[in-house]
C-alpha cells in the first residue's frame, strides 16, 4: 500500500543558526555544513575537510546539531545542493536539515525523491507531497537505485582507467578502444534507466503495475 503524506508529516525540517565566535571551531568535533561547504561535499564527499565545532561547546554554540542520516539542502533556489550525511554534523543558517522518521520513509528513499523534485522554493519544503509505501518495498528500491547511482559516481575513474590501458598493451588498443565505447553505452543506458525508475516510482507509475501497492 502507498500512503501520501505531506513532508512535515514524515520528517523534521530544522533551520540552522549562526556562528559567530571563533573559540567554537577545533580541530575536531562536529562538521560545520553551510550553503558553500555543501556545494563542495557535492563534488568530492569529504565531510573530514569541513571546519569543526569544538564538541565542549556542545550547549553553548550557536549553530543546529543534526543527526547521521539527516538530508541537508541549501534555503536558496539558486542553486540546488544537496547531501545525505553520514555523521552528525552542525548546520549553520544558509542551509536547512531535513531529518527523516525512518520508521515511515527511509533517508535514502527521502534522498532520491528531493534529487528528483522540482522545488521551486526552498521555504515550501513542509509542504511537498510525497506518495510513500512501505518500508520494505522502499527497500527493495533503494538497493535498485543505490547500485545504479554508485557505478554512475564511479564512472568518470573507470572510464579513465580503461581508456588508459591502450599505453600499457598497444597489441590490444583496438579490442580496448571497442570495449571503452561499451562502456561509454552502458553507462548512458544505466543513467537513462535511473532517471525512468525515478519518474517511476515518484510519479505513481510503477506502484500502479506493482500488485498491493496502489494509493
Amino acid at each position: 500500500m502507498v500512503k501520501r503524506y505531506r513532508l512535515d508529516e514524515v520528517a523534521k525540517i530544522e533551520t540552522g543558526k549562526i556562528i559567530t565566535r571563533k573559540e567554537y571551531f577545533a580541530n575536531s568535533g562536529f562538521p560545520l555544513v553551510t550553503a558553500e561547504s555543501l556545494k563542495r561535499l557535492m563534488l568530492h564527499g569529504d565531510i573530514e575537510r569541513l571546519p569543526k565545532i569544538n564538541r565542549v561547546f556542545n550547549n553553548d554554540f550557536k549553530c543546529a546539531l543534526v543527526p547521521a542520516k539527516t538530508i541537508i539542502v541549501t534555503r536558496t533556489n539558486v542553486n540546488k545542493y544537496i547531501y545525505q550525511c553520514e555523521n552528525e554534523v552542525c548546520i549553520a543558517n544558509d542551509v536547512v536539515a531535513i531529518i527523516p522518521n525512518e520508521t515511515i520513509i527511509l533517508s535514502d528513499y527521502l534522498m532520491h525523491f528531493l534529487s528528483w523534485y522540482d522545488i521551486k522554493e526552498w521555504h515550501h519544503l513542509h509542504e511537498i507531497p510525497i506518495d510513500i509505501p512501505m518500508i520494505d518495498i522502499q527497500q527493495k528500491m533503494m538497493q535498485l537505485l543505490n547500485t545504479i547511482q554508485h557505478l554512475l559516481k564511479n564512472k568518470e575513474s573507470l572510464l579513465t582507467a580503461v581508456e588508459g590501458l591502450p599505453r600499457h598493451f598497444d597489441q590490444f588498443s583496438m579490442q580496448i578502444e571497442n570495449h571503452s565505447k561499451n562502456l561509454h553505452h552502458g553507462f548512458n543506458q544505466a543513467q537513462n534507466l535511473y532517471d525512468v525508475m525515478l519518474h517511476k516510482i515518484f510519479k505513481g507509475e510503477l506502484y500502479k503495475e506493482m500488485p498491493g501497492t496502489e494509493l
